[in-house]
């Protein structure tokens, strides 16, 4: 039986993944006229409008976006079979990964780079966000977020929780004195982490010798969504913000002997597990696979 519209599924793919005629003529190498009727032909063989397109828009649509998940797999798997084929082949094509804005760029952006210099004929785009997203309608490969549960249909390696514990600048402490106790925490300014989704303002905290525990809420009226515009406020001395070690590891020498741990003897509960994703799929194109070994290998 003849399948007339397997010609067109790279075309469609870079049609879905680039969001854009232009986008997917450069990727594919051709003219914007030639996708344009590519996508034409395609919707005629199928019988189906798989794109609304004008002048301003472009969006899949139902049927589109349906057909998208299953030649995206469709694609893979025959990559995988080419792989298997010409296993010495060089690992090329592109890669897109989404990732947490809040600690991808603080923990991604160094092992990117040294992925990309070990693949140079990959072409990676990375997107840091922190929106939900399914990843297979939004033609991402693999990403990296905080979740206490990663989505049905994925592959979900657990990397590493967040630790977080209070920090000042030094200059703050001197002004506002010191403190031994997590309900003294009521006498500072916070620096707040808030998203769409939840604000960090609820902490649990335990004394590492007695196991005294206590709840704290802490108030305040300066909130951001980015861990790294957290740390920048705090080293101007805005107050105080709850940080994991991680967000403090970029800072110089100097910057970081100017941070005081508030509770050096009190611990909070461990939150927001970062995982690494892809969709759960037969045959994962060999670039993922070295990409998601790579990441695992440094990251856990």
């Amino acid at each position: 039986m003849e399948i007339k519209w397997l010609h067109y599924v790279p075309i469609y793919v870079a049609l879905c993944e680039e969001k854009s005629i232009a986008g997917a003529a450069q990727r594919l190498g051709c003219s914007n006229a030639h996708v344009s009727r590519q996508l034409r032909q395609l919707e005629e063989l199928v019988s189906v409008q798989l794109i609304q397109r004008t002048t301003r828009q472009f969006n899949l649509t139902y049927d589109g976006v349906e057909f998208y998940k299953q030649v995206k797999q469709l694609l893979e798997s025959a990559e995988s079979i080419n792989d298997t084929l010409r296993s010495k082949e060089k690992v090329a094509g592109k890669l897109r990964i989404a990732a947490s804005a809040s600690f991808g760029s603080l923990l991604l952006t160094e092992h990117l780079a040294e992925f990309s210099q070990a693949y140079p004929e990959l072409d990676i785009e990375m997107i840091y966000t922190e929106t939900p997203l399914d990843l297979i309608e939004s033609g991402f490969d693999v990403a990296f977020f905080l979740t206490d549960s990663p989505p049905e249909g994925y592959v979900g390696y657990y990397l590493r929780s967040l630790h977080c514990r209070p920090f000042a600048h030094q200059s703050y402490v001197e002004k506002c004195g010191e403190i031994e106790h997590p309900v003294e925490l009521a006498q500072y300014r916070h620096i707040l982490y808030k998203n769409t989704e939840f604000t960090l303002d609820r902490w649990l905290f335990a004394n590492k010798q007695t196991k005294e525990e206590v709840h704290i809420k802490l108030r305040g009226n300066f909130s951001v969504n980015l861990v790294s515009s957290m740390v920048d406020a705090m080293l101007n001395g805005c107050g105080v913000a709850m940080l994991d070690e991680l967000a403090l590891s970029k800072l110089s020498e100097n910057q970081r002997g100017e941070v005081v741990d508030l509770l050096p003897h009190w611990e909070t509960n461990r939150i927001l597990p970062l995982y690494i994703l892809y969709p759960k799929r037969l045959h994962l194109p060999k670039r993922t696979k070295l990409f998601v070994e790579f990441f695992r290998d440094r990251l856990r």
